[in-house]
């Protein structure tokens, strides 16, 4: 998360959003009120992810232990964005060139009267080397997102990567497009997940395991596509952990980064 938030502020983002867990608040605070308040022209906003929040007339089933998912947590920062805005997954490495794509696609949205984006990845950049990972194949006609399909035990064959799509053996070429959950949204987006959430609930309320996800009601709308040959990192194994650990390091010593961040 911090290399994330050193990389979106270097590309011209100005606000960051931290969207949390009750049990985890006091920690963001702890951590980052204190850097943000030595950072010119930044601010800082650590919103709670309420299980509450946008039911409006239902109520809250007692047995719903899940969060609502990643479509409900954007939901819940409605309050605090007023411009146009990206999300990311706090525990995903992208890299600094795809913030400044990311950066970019939120002008040509705004241009073209689009509420999403999304930067893909090559899918050979994102895969890990201790087994198979699941990633959202991206099907597109030129830069028109058409749907993202999630494929699963994806690993390298050579040239070909294979896995796993709705129960069949699929081959994707290197260089096929995956999403790693790098959006961008006008601020208008807010008005659908609205929408999009009541009638959800109408469906789903008293199914304590279904999810109001983001690909779902981002596959209802326009989104222009980009992509990036930055090379996203994670822990997807355990294993996965010391290869992170060894790639952040040889970035610090290419100079990419400052070996202390924010001092």
């Amino acid at each position: 998360l911090d290399y994330s938030i050193y990389d979106s502020l270097k590309a011209g983002f100005n606000k960051i959003v931290i969207l949390s867990s009750p049990k985890l608040e006091q920690y963001f605070q702890e951590k980052y009120v204190n850097i943000f308040s030595k950072i010119n022209n930044a601010s800082l906003e650590i919103v709670i992810q309420d299980p509450k929040y946008g039911l409006k007339e239902f109520k809250l089933p007692k047995n719903r232990v899940k969060p609502w998912g990643t479509a409900h947590a954007i939901l819940c920062c409605e309050n605090v964005i007023n411009e146009s805005f990206i999300t990311i997954n706090a525990d995903d490495f992208y890299g600094s060139g795809a913030f400044q794509k990311a950066y970019d696609s939120l002008s040509y949205i705004e241009k073209n009267n689009l509420n999403v984006s999304t930067i893909s990845y090559l899918v050979e950049n994102t895969l890990s080397e201790n087994g198979g990972v699941s990633r959202g194949v991206c099907i597109k006609d030129g830069k028109k997102l058409i749907t993202i399909e999630e494929t699963h035990d994806l690993v390298r064959g050579g040239d070909i990567v294979e896995g796993n799509f709705n129960g069949k053996k699929v081959h994707h070429p290197i260089g096929t497009q995956v999403s790693m959950n790098l959006f961008g949204f006008q601020k208008s987006i807010f008005n659908l997940l609205n929408s999009e959430f009541e009638l959800f609930l109408k469906k789903n309320i008293n199914e304590v395991k279904k999810e109001f996800l983001l690909p779902d009601v981002v596959g209802k709308e326009n989104v222009y596509i980009d992509v990036t040959h930055e090379k996203w990192f994670g822990v997807t194994y355990k294993e996965d952990s010391e290869i992170v650990k060894n790639k952040i390091k040889n970035l610090v010593k290419k100079n990419t980064y400052p070996y202390l961040l924010w001092d």
